[in-house]
């Protein structure tokens, strides 16, 4: 039973998930911050291993709060987008970006349009079950990168 109401609360990012008003958003915006943090005083190597100790946790704990409360894309659950925010925030360390709020943000932004918009990603979405509702957000984010690195070369270093 606890490990049940722990693997909820995961995928909630408890308590932001049960916000009532954009907590897919808000759980992007906490993202951007845990990230700016980790990026700053931890190893590449540390902050990818916490990406997939995140990764499988996600998957066991969507898996879990499906069984309780029924298939399908719960707005409660939010963990998904801190792993699509996570993933497009990964183009910091990859292009060498600075580690800014300007970065920061624009990353912030062009992932919540395409994870808002669903470009590209509605064959996605209509996986069943847990893998539908992550690899949704995780290729919005994996999309993102590409544009950064475009804007990378437009612009020079953000």
């Amino acid at each position: 039973m606890i490990k049940n109401i722990f693997l909820i609360k995961f995928s909630e990012l408890y308590p932001i998930g049960k916000f009532r008003h954009a907590p897919g958003t808000i759980a992007s915006l906490f993202t951007c911050i845990i990230f700016f943090y980790l990026n700053t005083y931890v190893q590449i190597e540390i902050i990818i291993l916490i990406f997939f100790i995140v990764f499988f946790l996600s998957l066991l704990s969507i898996q879990n709060y499906l069984k309780l409360y029924g298939n399908k894309d719960h707005q409660s659950i939010v963990i998904d987008e801190f792993l699509g925010q996570y993933t497009a925030l990964f183009s910091i360390p990859l292009f060498e970006l600075e580690n800014n709020i300007i970065n920061i943000s624009i990353i912030f932004l062009l992932f919540r349009f395409f994870d808002i918009s669903k470009i590209g990603l509605r064959s996605v979405e209509k996986i069943p079950g847990t893998f539908g509702i992550l690899f949704d957000d995780i290729i919005g984010g994996i999309y993102t990168i590409p544009i950064i690195y475009l804007l990378f070369l437009w612009f020079g270093k953000i």
